[in-house]
């Protein structure tokens, strides 16, 4: 078993940041992927280049924040301010072309930084907009690069376009109900005596006051925790620990 154990959300905020680099620097997590859009994304990008990391991927994103491009270059996903709708609104207003032309923008945003990306993943759930998950398989095409799937279904549509991606996915490790040692046991003990490739999703971090009104998603310091807790206990013993540049083809 191949285990990507991967940190969402990298430069949503200083506290963030610090959790992941921290989870990072324990090996609690294995991987991590940026948002190219926010106020903490240059913290992010420094420490990057500081600690030379290879295992950064592109966590795009339609949903939080400013776009990329100027507001009226993608008008059906911004508000009047270019802020993003809301994810509950991204079916209903998002253009294939505004979703493709701004996914194309975070991509090239964080090329210029000099940096080289794992792969493409996303913030929300781009698979369930048929629209935007075309956009985001065409990119990865394009740019050659794993991407994430969370679905059967999503994945056999990247294998069909020869896309890199796990074999599996785990959206297990989420929500009060699911961060705790026994659930990464249970993903583990499924997959350890086969020679597949699993993702478990994270989004570990520190909450601070700027945190809390960036986000609803306040466990981040229990996924930390118990993900030190199930390292301890040797959980991942059984696993090779690899990021998404370990994929092959």
């Amino acid at each position: 078993m191949k285990l990507i154990i991967n940190a969402d959300d990298f430069g949503l905020s200083k506290s963030v940041n610090k959790g992941i680099i921290e989870g990072l620097s324990q090996g609690i997590v294995s991987s991590t992927s940026l948002m190219v859009n926010t106020p903490y994304t240059q913290e992010a990008i420094e420490f990057i280049r500081k600690l030379k990391l290879k295992n950064v991927g592109i966590h795009l994103n339609l949903t939080y924040g400013f776009s990329v491009l100027p507001a009226n270059e993608v008008s059906s996903l911004v508000d009047s301010t270019g802020r993003f709708h809301y994810v509950c609104l991204l079916g209903y207003y998002t253009q294939y072309i505004d979703a493709k032309k701004e996914l194309r923008a975070q991509i090239e945003k964080f090329l210029k930084a000099g940096l080289k990306p794992t792969h493409l993943d996303y913030h929300h759930y781009f698979h369930e907009v048929p629209n935007i998950f075309k956009a985001y398989l065409e990119l990865a095409k394009e740019y050659n690069l794993p991407v994430r799937t969370m679905t059967p279904e999503t994945r056999a549509m990247a294998k069909e376009m020869g896309l890199v991606t796990t074999d599996e996915f785990s959206f297990d490790f989420h929500n009060d109900y699911g961060v705790n040692v026994e659930t990464l046991k249970d993903i583990v003990s499924k997959y350890k005596n086969t020679d597949k490739t699993v993702e478990i999703l994270t989004h570990i971090g520190y909450i601070d006051e700027y945190t809390q009104n960036q986000t609803n998603y306040l466990i981040r310091e229990k996924e930390i925790e118990v993900l030190k807790q199930a390292k301890q206990q040797g959980v991942f013993d059984d696993c090779s620990l690899i990021s998404f540049a370990d994929l092959k083809k």
